[in-house]
């Protein structure tokens, strides 16, 4: 199949976007992430095809960014499986059908809901105030109180929420578990299946805010009950999402 040519319409401005993330990260690294998460949510959605192939330069045009970056980029989505890099001819869209998006979810919910068991009972005074403010964040993103890009603010309030209650855990194995299925499915890929319907985004914040409060109150069984329901929620959205986007594959 012939290369796909494509644009990256992000919710605002793209050289702002990229002026933005240079500022705040002189590294480069931030920028390789957002154009990774930008990729991703293209392709679970259907607009960049499976099999497709995915050019450095085509990428680096489109965003007028340097090949470093998108080279990078390109390197994050191969090891989420998303696409296969070939040598001397880019990156190729492997399938991520809403079964596969399923199934990934049923094993992050018991992870992710063993965490918040684990962190209900082990959380302390720092990680409390930094769950709180996290889910603060979410209120003001849902109350159009949140300066800046609203699927930035959104995803930076989701991966410090999901993180605090991961580290609070405090188990080594069951992060490093957690983190390989982030890389292969990212917290924030089901912003694409919120944007623009207040009511998933009402419903998100209100499941964010049981989990925070069944944490901070030390009930780990509601903790990992609540998380549990959340992930698989939040799966459902993405994978119905796709499903209405490209039409079921499998």
């Amino acid at each position: 199949m012939d290369a796909v040519r494509f644009r990256l319409h992000l919710s605002v401005d793209l050289g702002e976007a990229v002026s933005d993330l240079l500022a705040r990260d002189g590294s480069g690294a931030s920028l390789s992430h957002r154009v990774a998460e930008t990729l991703q949510r293209r392709i679970v959605a259907g607009e960049i095809p499976v099999g497709s192939w995915i050019r450095h330069s085509a990428v680096a045009g489109e965003l007028a960014i340097s090949r470093t970056p998108v080279r990078e980029a390109l390197r994050i989505l191969a090891e989420r499986d998303v696409v296969t890099i070939v040598p001397n001819r880019g990156a190729r869209v492997n399938d991520r059908s809403p079964s596969d998006i399923r199934q990934a979810g049923q094993v992050r919910a018991e992870l992710e809901g063993l965490a918040a068991q684990l962190a209900a009972a082990r959380i302390d005074d720092r990680l409390s105030r930094r769950l709180e403010t996290a889910w603060d964040r979410f209120r003001q993103v849902v109350d159009g109180a949140a300066e800046g890009d609203l699927a930035q603010e959104w995803a930076a309030a989701n991966e410090e929420f999901h993180s605090v209650i991961t580290e609070a855990a405090g188990n080594r194995f069951l992060a490093l578990s957690i983190a390989d299925l982030r890389r292969r499915l990212p917290h924030n890929i089901s912003f694409g299946a919120y944007a623009g319907n207040s009511r998933l985004l009402v419903r998100n914040l209100s499941e964010h805010e049981g989990i925070a409060t069944a944490v901070l109150d030390g009930d780990g069984v509601r903790a990992r009950e609540l998380m549990t329901a959340h992930i698989h929620a939040s799966i459902e959205a993405v994978a119905g999402w796709l499903e209405r986007s490209s039409g079921p594959r499998r």
